[in-house]
């Protein structure tokens, strides 16, 4: 019996663990997103104004601008998915534990 409810204690504390794992993650892929989101329209903002510099040193600067943000988007979306499938696996991890009661 003792064995039985250390087990049941361990798979709560656990439990408790990958939860607040999952809520950490959670909060970091809201950030993401949100960054994410700024990015592209910074992208949009980017290639709008791109339309209306005139050739030259101008073109450059903004091209080199929209070259640095679709990195920083590249790099968000990749952290993004590591996010996405952390939470997943975790998720999944959590409700076999809780199939064990």
């Amino acid at each position: 019996m003792q064995e039985v409810k250390f087990s049941l204690e361990t798979i709560n504390a656990e439990i408790k663990v990958y939860l607040e794992f999952i809520d950490e993650w959670e909060q970091e892929l809201l950030q993401v997103q949100s960054d994410l989101e700024k990015c592209k329209e910074r992208v949009s903002l980017l290639n709008e104004l791109q339309k209306h510099v005139t050739h030259g040193a101008k073109t450059e600067i903004v091209k080199a601008n929209i070259d640095m943000v679709v990195s920083e988007v590249v790099e968000l979306t990749k952290k993004e998915s590591r996010l996405s499938g952390n939470i997943e696996a975790y998720q999944e991890f959590v409700i076999e534990l809780n199939k064990m009661f």
